[in-house]
Parts: structure tokens; sequence; C-alpha cells
């Protein structure tokens, strides 16, 4: 009975690290992703943006962007949104059909990589998928970049070097 206290207390030590939510960096994502965003017009830019499932999102711009992290969502609303977007079985769709300005859905698991492009003018995609796309693409608006441990102090707001991630390429 006196070893019943220690012995809990470890146990509990040792099984919290595995409740710890994975991070993840842009330059190492898991596998499982859902990617979605538009494209084309005069510009020809695809903005795309990548969901995970614990809730990180990350946000592209043109193909060449870099992928800059953004707000995380709740993990039990990105579950609900992959779970959305599984019951689609995009995989079974053979939706290529982009016009001057399309919308995409991909979905990447272990086994399938799956894409649908729409945005042709005498196209109309299933209304679960429009649907589906509008939520995610909500999820977007507004949202702030992330704020990442190792910037925090360098940047601090109001520093010369305070920048931030923008759609606006004609400073280019």
């Amino acid at each position: 009975m006196k070893y019943l206290l220690p012995v809990l207390a470890l146990l509990i030590l040792a099984l919290s690290p595995a409740c710890k939510v994975s991070k993840y960096t842009s330059d190492k994502l898991p596998i499982r992703q859902i990617v979605f965003g538009d494209g084309g017009g005069f510009a020809g830019i695809e903005t795309s943006f990548t969901l995970l499932e614990n809730g990180q999102l990350f946000k592209q711009v043109g193909v060449e962007g870099a992928l800059v992290e953004l707000k995380a969502v709740k993990a039990r609303e990105a579950k609900m949104l992959f779970d959305k977007v599984n019951s689609l079985q995009l995989f079974k769709l053979d939706i290529q059909k982009p016009g001057n300005m399309y919308f995409f859905l991909r979905q990447i698991t272990d086994n399938l990589d799956s894409r649908v492009t729409w945005g042709a003018g005498d196209y109309f995609p299933p209304q679960s998928l429009v649907s589906t796309y509008k939520e995610l693409k909500a999820l977007t608006k507004d949202r702030e970049v992330a704020n990442t441990k190792h910037s925090d102090k360098a940047n601090a707001p109001g520093k010369a070097n305070d920048v931030k991630p923008t759609d606006n390429t004609t400073k280019w």
C-alpha cells in the first residue's frame, strides 16, 4: 500500500509525454493532410492551405512560396473536417474541370493522394464538395500568422525586423 502512491506518480509521469500533441514544422509535415485553395486569374498564382490532424494550418502563395504557419484551429475541429473530407471519397471523384479561376481540394493519406479541381463555367461540382470547401476556406479568413517561440523575443512588436508575410506581390 505504501508503494502505491510512488508507483502511481511514476506511471502518470511516464504516460504524460504520450498525451502531448505533436507540433510540426513547415519542412517536416506528416503524411495525412488536407490541402485546399484556389488559383488562376491574370497572375495565375495558386494559394494553398494545408490542414493537419492536430489543427496546425499552413499557407503557401505560389509554387515557390514559403510555407507559413498560421494560428492553429482546435484539434477537435480539425478531426471533424478530416472526417468530412474523408466522407467525400475524393478518390472516387474524377473532377478535373479548372477554369480561368479554379478551386481545389486534396486529401493525402497513407495510401492515397486524391485531388479534385473545379471552376469551369459549364461545370457544377457536387454541393457537398462545395460546402466542405467553403467550410475549410472559412478557417483561413483573417487568421493571423502563428507566433513561433524562437522569434518572439527577436521580433518584438515595433522593431525594424517585425516582418509579416503578405499576399501583396507588388513590392517584389
